[in-house]
């Protein structure tokens, strides 16, 4: 199971805007980048990338530099096709695959190609993350991580020059967040094989889990109902990978104030407590009063609410010694 717990992800500009994985937005920054005559001041390094790739000799782009760049070239059908890098001699056509299985009709493509270009050598390109079936012995079946890695072999000299600062740190970004969706597919594949050959050992776990927040929930009521002779109730929150169980003595320290066990990842425990109902002019005053010490104080809810968390974290014994602690301190307070 640890194969599957990935460290955590570096933000791009595309994963800020959670729009990272999406066919069209990568289509616009290739597009772009594919451009010689752009601000980028990239050159050919995209097309001289892609033509290595395809096993291309790189002199025709000397011969014939691009002239034009297309996104979603529209068929006589009503097809749009992703991009297309057109020439004096020569036209590359991109069909830019990310997630969806390719069931873009080819064949429209081809004669929309023909028809507006005639007489050129028609380079065909399907762009995916993992090869796909099914493609037309005409088309050539390009993998994200071939062309990220002759980009990178050639994008040496280009690289933040004065010139070309911003688009060096965004096609850092740009690269870097592909680079993420490749891994990401290849840790789906293999966690989706785990998952199917091992889910009623999971489902087992997560009631395993459930039974054992159950008992803890059951153990620390009985702490309370000792601790202050009324009646407990409980709720259970996820706070991430925390589960927060949350303990109401009505009785005592009236509707909504609450002491918190804390689980933590680790399977040790934190002690929160929530204290509500205290007039902002007197926040002062009964903060001393109600801060323990070792725990630290903040405000919730634009600051009707005084919150107190333990500074420590305890075992299990610990944990009740200290919850019956934090108990009678409610108690007290509330008593007086």
């Amino acid at each position: 199971m640890k194969q599957f717990i990935q460290p955590k992800r570096e933000k791009t500009v595309f994963s800020i805007g959670g729009r990272g994985h999406y066919e069209n937005p990568i289509s616009d920054v290739m597009a772009f980048y594919l451009d010689p005559s752009e601000e980028h001041n990239f050159g050919t390094l995209f097309i001289s990338s892609f033509l290595t790739v395809l096993g291309k000799s790189l002199e025709i782009i000397e011969e014939s530099p691009i002239e034009k760049i297309e996104r979603e070239a529209v068929t006589l059908s009503g097809n749009r096709i992703d991009i297309v890098a057109a020439s004096e001699n020569w036209v590359l056509v991109i069909e830019n695959k990310i997630y969806h299985s390719l069931l873009n009709p080819l064949d429209d493509y081809e004669l929309y190609v023909k028809a507006k270009y005639p007489n050129k050598d028609h380079i065909l390109v399907v762009l995916s993350l993992n090869g796909l079936s099914g493609i037309p012995g005409n088309w050539n079946n390009i993998l994200y991580q071939e062309l990220i890695e002759e980009i990178k072999k050639q994008a040496g000299p280009f690289m933040f020059t004065t010139s070309n600062a911003k688009w060096s740190f965004f096609l850092r970004d740009f690269i870097l967040n592909l680079e993420e969706l490749i891994g990401e597919q290849k840790v789906d594949k293999q966690l989706m094989d785990f998952a199917q050959k091992n889910y009623s050992r999971m489902l087992e776990l997560l009631e395993i889990k459930e039974q054992y927040i159950d008992s803890l929930r059951r153990m620390f009521s009985s702490v309370l109902l000792e601790t202050t002779g009324s009646a407990v109730l409980d709720k259970v929150h996820n706070w991430s990978k925390r589960t927060a169980i949350r303990f109401y003595c009505p009785d005592k320290w009236g509707e909504k104030t609450n002491l918190v066990l804390v689980v933590l990842p680790q399977g040790d425990f934190k002690i929160y407590y929530y204290v509500y109902g205290i007039e902002e002019q007197h926040h002062e005053a009964e903060n001393k009063r109600l801060i323990m010490n070792d725990y630290n104080h903040w405000k919730e809810n634009k600051g009707t609410i005084l919150c107190y968390k333990s500074e420590k974290r305890f075992d299990m014994e610990g944990a009740k010694e200290e919850f019956t602690f934090a108990a009678q301190h409610l108690n007290h307070y509330f008593s007086s």
